[in-house]
């Protein structure tokens, strides 16, 4: 039994310096995404659009030194795009719009791992960061909605992910700027995202056409030092 204390109190003491460099904490923000289409599925299809939706997660930013961090996140987002469908009506001389879009939505966990460098004096630093993601799809809704003179929801549906073929795993890669200051009671950061999948998400039968996701978010978020 002593032996067992005696390790435990030895492994908190090495861990210690390791947790004074460890903030752990959250985000949230919006993100605006759609999906990169080949010339062929543009030709088949209307151009994908923006869609717009949030992201929250938490946090953990190992610091390695000054000038250097790794974070790591576990994620959930709202991500898709939307197709626009409009047709201009010629009544009596005037131009009706007439229409609809179509929304698809994935509600997916994301878990990036980001390296960051930092630049800066004092308090305020501004930071590059830069890393591989993992995502997995756990959900996915269709909703139409009319356009134009009226705006009506048609319906919304749930779609069947697996029915569908569509691959729920995805790697890609993150990249993006940001601003953090750091307070007496922890470290607050702000920064804007570039989100590029390299994973092909759908496989289209017959013309077996694929797509991937990519899109922008702004992030804000609180960090608190572990080890304190």
């Amino acid at each position: 039994m002593k032996k067992v204390t005696f390790l435990a109190g030895l492994f908190l003491v090495c861990m210690q310096p390791l947790m004074a460099q460890l903030h752990v904490g959250v985000r949230s923000g919006v993100q605006v995404s759609t999906i990169k289409q080949s010339e062929l599925l543009n030709e088949l299809t209307p151009k994908a659009g923006y869609l717009i939706g949030n992201s929250t997660g938490a946090v953990a930013e190992l610091d390695l030194g000054e000038s250097f961090a790794l974070q790591a996140e576990l994620a959930y987002n709202s991500r898709g795009f939307r197709y626009d469908l409009k047709e201009n009506v010629d009544v009596l001389g005037f131009k009706i719009p007439l229409g609809g879009r179509a929304d698809f939505r994935f509600n997916t966990l994301d878990l990036p791992v980001l390296f960051k460098a930092k630049s800066g004096l004092g308090d305020v630093r501004f930071y590059a960061q830069a890393g591989p993601y993992v995502s997995y799809a756990m959900s996915s809704k269709l909703a139409a909605r009319t356009s134009g003179i009226v705006d009506l929801q048609l319906f919304e549906t749930t779609l069947d992910l697996d029915a569908l073929n569509y691959n729920r795993f995805d790697v890609g890669a993150v990249g993006g700027l940001g601003l953090e200051v750091n307070t007496s009671f922890g470290r607050f950061f702000l920064d804007g995202r570039y989100q590029h999948g390299f994973t092909a998400n759908a496989d289209i039968p017959v013309v077996r056409e694929t797509f991937r996701s990519r899109g922008f978010a702004a992030n804000l978020g609180f960090v608190l030092p572990l080890g304190e």
